[in-house]
């Protein structure tokens, strides 16, 4: 997939991904598996460790990202999503 305006490639994969479009199912899971497990090595994995007063960045079009566990009845979390336009760089 490109993505739109700046036409960047892009895989959406993901665990929620259960096929390829237009493949064959066992074929298309078996794709999906090695995409993420190819992602997913450690190497490519970013785990942060929170801090107060911390700011995560990402692009959903072009990120992974698992939630882990959060006590809420201890910690204040504030979540704010910002939409921004993807304008291709000129050279």
């Amino acid at each position: 997939m490109a993505l739109p305006r700046s036409n960047r490639r892009s895989l959406y994969v993901a665990s929620h991904a259960s096929r390829v479009v237009d493949w064959p199912v066992p074929e298309g899971r078996l794709l999906l598996h090695d995409l993420i497990e190819h992602a997913t090595q450690r190497e490519f994995v970013y785990r942060h460790a929170w801090r107060v007063g911390d700011l995560v960045i990402w692009d959903n079009r072009a990120t992974m990202h698992r939630a882990t566990p959060f006590d809420d009845s201890k910690h204040r979390r504030e979540l704010r999503r910002v939409t921004t336009l993807d304008i291709p760089q000129t050279v």
